[in-house]
């Protein structure tokens, strides 16, 4: 198993889609899975913790890869592969340690038929807070739709202080309590599947 030429492949792919979920999923990605909130960090960290492994594992039996293999480690070795996953590496435990600064929560604010979620991260900071509104798709994966900023301690979404509105595949949200903010506690979005899902049948 460690001397095979299919692990480095493998780390290769786990760095490409760890690195796909930090940039540009950095602050902007949320997945959820069996009802469990993953957010951008943690889901890269553990794409590049799995390269990281894989890598070790090569490395401790590369002496037995044949040097004429069309994937040689040494491919492996260069500062191609080390800088990304140390970049990333860095900025997954950036988004970890500032989730837990700001104690961030999530809430799920509002839930149609066809399985897409609106949900809600809140987050206390000295001073203020802020919250951040995703769309969930029926396939775990949220995007970012929106944002907002209260008092220090409010947690708008957590209490109940959201009115939604949806339509089809497209929801409105406006947030109650709200100061200030590029979205001003109000924001609009698609819930593609659904939407896809609706142009082919014709709808």
């Amino acid at each position: 198993m460690g001397a095979s030429a299919v692990l480095p492949r493998i780390a290769v792919g786990l760095l490409i889609a760890g690195v796909l979920t930090v940039f540009p999923g950095f602050m902007t990605l949320l997945f959820v899975a069996g009802g469990k909130f993953i957010p951008w960090w943690m889901a890269g960290g553990a794409l590049l913790a799995g390269a990281a492994v894989l890598v070790g594992v090569q490395a401790s039996a590369r002496s037995s890869v044949p040097e004429d293999d069309a994937f040689r480690w040494s491919e492996l070795q260069n500062r191609w592969f080390w800088f990304p996953l140390a970049l990333c590496a860095v900025f997954c435990v950036f988004g970890m340690v500032s989730d837990a600064w700001n104690r961030a929560g999530y809430t799920v604010v509002s839930r149609n038929s066809s399985g897409c979620t609106l949900i809600a991260k809140e987050t206390s900071f000295f001073g203020g807070g802020s919250g951040v509104m995703y769309l969930g798709e029926p396939s775990g994966v949220a995007h970012r739709v929106g944002s907002w900023k209260v008092d220090e301690g409010d947690r708008s979404a957590r209490d109940g202080q959201v009115r939604v509105s949806w339509f089809g595949s497209t929801v409105t949200y406006r947030v109650g309590g709200t100061l200030y903010g590029p979205d001003g506690g109000y924001g609009k979005g698609r819930c593609w599947t659904e939407a896809v899902r609706g142009r082919l049948a014709g709808d």
